[in-house]
């Protein structure tokens, strides 16, 4: 197969060049959990082609009237950047590292109108890189057992935690489950194909013993249901066998702890209610929430910055029953949910800015989910699954505090919103 025959572009152009766009955008989601590095870097060597040709591709999304229909989502990708800038200018309090997780959203828009311009399908780029990016997540937890015995038998790589490797997992899963087209023109092979990567994603979620994204998958189960519900009676057999095969492997002793670790935490909850243990991972979060929340309220206008909290944990007007472990812990490493931890970095704009990453997504999403263009419905529904899983997820785990997810959640907003754009003749509905 060659590259042309891979058809990611609408637009085909110079040879070389969609060489170059297609290996580059392979490499940024297969290579996403399981190499260092790669999915930032993938992001600037989309980055030079898209300010090089930015005149022609900005001249294009004009003249198609494309523009508005992708302005909200340009403002919501600014947002993060806004909000540092706002909240470091009311501290007087300048940290240049504070920019680099919101300057990789800020530099997908101009890879939004990149991918515009060439008529991405990037629905069709996840359906083929997805179940080979949790292949290459397998390998690399087979290939270094050590990391997991470090992680206490939880699944990691060598430089994704367990909390951050049960998001993604999650996320890279639901791309699989929503490339499971039960439609009678849908070859056998490719539904194999996207059954693997739903079954190794599916050990490698709960495998993570990331208690979190647990939560989300009854919730992505849920909105394919609403896709699909009329397309499964025909496949039942075939999701009996799924689930037969998944459930040899988890009885044969390749998780440890799952049933474990999600009881223990309805139990850590009601010892944290009672006052009994309140250090224990799940009472933890809860009393960093309440910090949290103490502090946000204390200076919700610019924040505390990426360091200034630790200053403020042990201040008289901060509750008397949360623990030293506690506080100790949202001072090194950050409140454990995402919305909270903007709250406290940039103030009311971090607040504001983690809302709509949100919201703004979801709502293009939800309003073109059930579009009778194909392109279209296909792209909003793996976006609506996306979003959903991040937000659920972000209630315990920070999911934009590192630079390769903020990479990663830019190209693949810019990838999906392209799509959209492009299926709609003047604009987004």
């Amino acid at each position: 197969m060659t590259l042309r025959q891979l058809n990611l572009f609408g637009r085909p152009g110079n040879r070389w060049l969609d060489s170059y766009l297609t290996i580059i955008l392979f490499a940024s989601i297969v290579g996403f959990l399981s190499i260092k590095g790669v999915t930032n870097t993938c992001l600037f060597l989309l980055l030079t082609p898209s300010l090089f040709y930015i005149k022609k591709h900005t001249h294009y999304i004009f003249l198609e009237n494309k523009f508005t229909g992708i302005f909200p989502i340009i403002i919501t990708l600014s947002l993060p950047i806004v909000a540092i800038c706002l909240s470091q200018l009311g501290r007087q309090d300048w940290l240049m590292r504070a920019y680099d997780g919101p300057s990789r959203m800020l530099f997908s828009i101009p890879i939004l109108f990149l991918l515009i311009y060439k008529k991405i399908d990037f629905a069709h780029l996840l359906a083929l890189t997805s179940p080979i990016a949790l292949w290459s997540i397998a390998l690399s937890v087979f290939l270094h057992p050590e990391i997991v015995n470090n992680e206490l038998g939880r699944y990691a790589t060598t430089f994704v935690r367990p909390n951050a490797f049960g998001v993604y997992t999650t996320v890279l899963t639901s791309f699989c489950l929503f490339h499971l087209t039960l439609h009678s023109k849908t070859s056998k092979l490719s539904l194999l194909y996207q059954a693997s990567g739903l079954l190794i994603g599916l050990a490698l979620v709960i495998g993570s013993g990331t208690r979190g994204s647990w939560l989300a998958i009854p919730f992505i189960l849920f909105v394919w249901l609403l896709f699909n519900y009329r397309k499964i009676r025909p496949f039942l057999p075939w999701f009996f066998l799924l689930i037969v095969i998944f459930f040899l492997l988890s009885s044969s002793g390749f998780f440890t702890y799952p049933g474990d670790r999600l009881s223990s935490g309805f139990y850590e909850l009601a010892n944290w209610i009672n006052n009994s243990d309140v250090d224990s991972p799940t009472g933890l979060r809860l009393s960093i929430w309440k910090i949290s929340w103490q502090l946000f309220i204390h200076n919700p206008l610019f924040g505390y910055g990426n360091q200034g909290v630790a200053t403020f944990v042990n201040q008289p007007w901060i509750s008397s029953t949360i623990s030293d472990d506690a506080k100790g812990t949202l001072a090194c490493c950050g409140a454990h949910n995402e919305l909270l931890a903007n709250s406290l970095r940039s103030g009311i704009a971090g607040t504001i800015s983690v809302f709509f990453l949100f919201f703004t997504p979801f709502m293009l999403f939800a309003k073109n989910a059930r579009h009778t263009n194909t392109n279209i419905a296909t792209a909003s529904q793996l976006g609506l699954a996306y979003i959903i899983c991040l937000a659920i997820c972000s209630i315990s785990i920070e999911v934009f505090n590192l630079k390769y997810l903020s990479s990663f959640y830019g190209l693949v907003i810019a990838g999906l919103t392209a799509q959209i754009a492009n299926g709609h003749q003047n604009n987004l509905n």
